[in-house]
C-alpha cells in the first residue's frame, strides 16, 4: 500500500522514462521478426554464378527480404508478375519447440524472462512514488536489482542467439556458409540491436535506482514534507 506522502522527484521522471523506453525496445523486438535479414539474392546452390533470387519486389519497385527472429519469420513466396499478391508471408517460425535450434530457444527464453521483467518493473517504478520500504528492505533497491537481472537475462538472449545462425534455415537464408556468430550473406536487423539497447539500459535502470532513492530523501522533500504536504514535487 502507499504511504501517506507521494514524493515525484526530477530523477524519479527520468527513471520511469528510461524504464518505460527500455520495456518498449523490448516489446518491439519480440514482436519482430527482423533480427537477421536477408540479402536480395544469393548465388544459386547448384550453379555457381547464378544468382538465385529470394526476395519480391512490392508496389512502387521496393525490394522484400526475408528475415528471421526469435520465433517469427518472413519468408518470400514466388512473385506475382501482376504484383497480386504481396512477396512476404510473415508467421510463427515453428510450431513446435524441438523444430528450434537449442540456441535460438535460449535465447528466447533470455529475452522474453528479461520482458517480463522489464514490465514488472514499470509498474513498480510508478508505486515508488509511495512505497519507499517492502518487509524493512528499500523498495528502490529491490527494483533496481530486478532490473539488472532483466537486462543481464536480455543480454544472455542476443549473445546466444548468433549460436544458431548454423541451422538449416538460418542457413538456407544467409548462405551454406553461415556459422555460428557469422551470418554471411545476411545481416543483424534493428531488432538485435533494439535488445542490445534496452538491455544494456536497463542495466543503466539499475543505477538510476539509488540516485532516485536518494533524491526523495534531499532537503527539499523534507521540508516540503515538514510543512505538511501530502504529495511532494520536485521537478
Amino acid at each position: 500500500m502507499c504511504g501517506v506522502v507521494v514524493i515525484v522527484t526530477r530523477w524519479w521522471l527520468v527513471w520511469v522514462l528510461a524504464s518505460v523506453a527500455c520495456l518498449m525496445a523490448l516489446l518491439g523486438a519480440n514482436l519482430s521478426p527482423s533480427w537477421l535479414i536477408g540479402p536480395t539474392s544469393l548465388p544459386h546452390p547448384a550453379q555457381d554464378n547464378l544468382p538465385h533470387t529470394l526476395t519480391g519486389i512490392q508496389g512502387g519497385g521496393v525490394r522484400a527480404s526475408p528475415s528471421l527472429g526469435l520465433w517469427l519469420r518472413c519468408t518470400v513466396r514466388a512473385g506475382d508478375v501482376r504484383g497480386a499478391r504481396p512477396p512476404l508471408r510473415c508467421g510463427v517460425y515453428a510450431t513446435r519447440v524441438p523444430d528450434l535450434p537449442a540456441a535460438q530457444v535460449a535465447a528466447l527464453v533470455g529475452v522474453a524472462a528479461g520482458t517480463v521483467l522489464a514490465a514488472w518493473s514499470c509498474v513498480a517504478v510508478v508505486s515508488a512514488t509511495c512505497v519507499r520500504l517492502v518487509k524493512g528492505r528499500s523498495w528502490f533497491t529491490i527494483i533496481g536489482i530486478t532490473q539488472a537481472v532483466a537486462g543481464v537475462l536480455s543480454l544472455a538472449g542476443v549473445a546466444l542467439f548468433p549460436l544458431a545462425w548454423n541451422s538449416p534455415r538460418a542457413r538456407f537464408q544467409c548462405g551454406p556458409e553461415a556459422d555460428l556468430y557469422y551470418p554471411s550473406w545476411c545481416i543483424v536487423g534493428w531488432a538485435t540491436y533494439a535488445t542490445l539497447a534496452g538491455s544494456v539500459g536497463l542495466l543503466l535502470c539499475s543505477c538510476l535506482a539509488s540516485i532516485a532513492a536518494r533524491s526523495t530523501t534531499a532537503d527539499e522533500v523534507t521540508q516540503e514534507i515538514n510543512k505538511g504536504s501530502t504529495v511532494v514535487i520536485l521537478v
